[in-house]
């Protein structure tokens, strides 16, 4: 009895190791944008694992060694603004506008204006800030730019890492949506290198209040919400 036993446990686990290695080699795919035409690589699914928990563990790191020393969300915030303005370079002439994952971002060292925000909002997210980006339409709809929008004290302030622009209030704190909205702010450079003529308020006319953000990109690279993200996709899409 205990032999017979034995060797149904045993072949429960064969089964079982079998059924996990036969899935952990689904094929599946993720995108890569290259000059804005999108392709399909194919990888199998025990590999696209491992490469999602690595960059969600790099991300920490970085994220720990950036806003070391700082004491506040608003030095922390401001540090990784610094770093990303810093770090992500504007794409150099001749280079491929490449768009996949934001790790890759970091790990090339440039792109463009809203891969800035993509950058400096994951970032939050991952020092436990929440922010994402979006763009914003121009007062007259012909134009648009990225901006960076943080929460701070229950509160959202906008942010443009590419330039190196923040903005703030008449008591030298962030600047909010509905301060920026009442004329209340003073756009602030981090390097006087960084200083050009951008006339921000065309766009800020068109700033909105900010509700439940949901799952945004720059909030689901950690492994529960991008579960949560992919389970709510499923329910959608059935």
């Amino acid at each position: 009895m205990k032999l017979n036993k034995f060797s149904l446990v045993l072949a429960s686990i064969v089964v079982l190791c079998f059924f996990i290695f036969m899935l952990l080699n689904i094929k599946v795919s993720t995108r890569q944008g290259i000059n804005y035409e999108w392709h399909n690589i194919s990888m199998p699914l025990y590999l696209k694992l491992i490469d999602f928990f690595d960059r969600h563990y790099n991300y920490q790191e970085l994220v720990k060694r950036i806003i070391k020393g700082k004491k506040t969300d608003q030095e922390r915030v401001l540090r990784l603004f610094e770093w990303t303005h810093e770090n992500i370079k504007k794409v150099p002439y001749a280079f491929p506008i490449i768009d996949d994952h934001v790790w890759n971002i970091i790990v090339r060292g440039y792109g463009t204006n809203d891969q800035s925000s993509d950058v400096f909002t994951t970032l939050c997210n991952y020092a436990g800030i929440d922010a994402f980006f979006t763009f914003v339409q121009s007062e007259d709809f012909t134009k648009r730019i990225p901006l960076s929008f943080v929460k701070l004290e229950k509160k959202w302030y906008v942010f443009d890492p590419y330039n190196g622009v923040y903005f703030k209030n008449k008591d030298q704190y962030f600047a909010s949506i509905e301060q920026i909205k009442n004329g209340n702010w003073r756009r602030f450079f981090i390097s006087e290198e960084n200083r050009r003529d951008y006339d921000y308020s065309e766009y800020f006319k068109n700033l909105s209040s900010i509700g439940n953000i949901g799952l945004k990109r720059a909030n689901i690279q950690s492994p529960l919400r991008r579960f949560m993200f992919e389970v709510k996709k499923l329910v959608n899409n059935n």
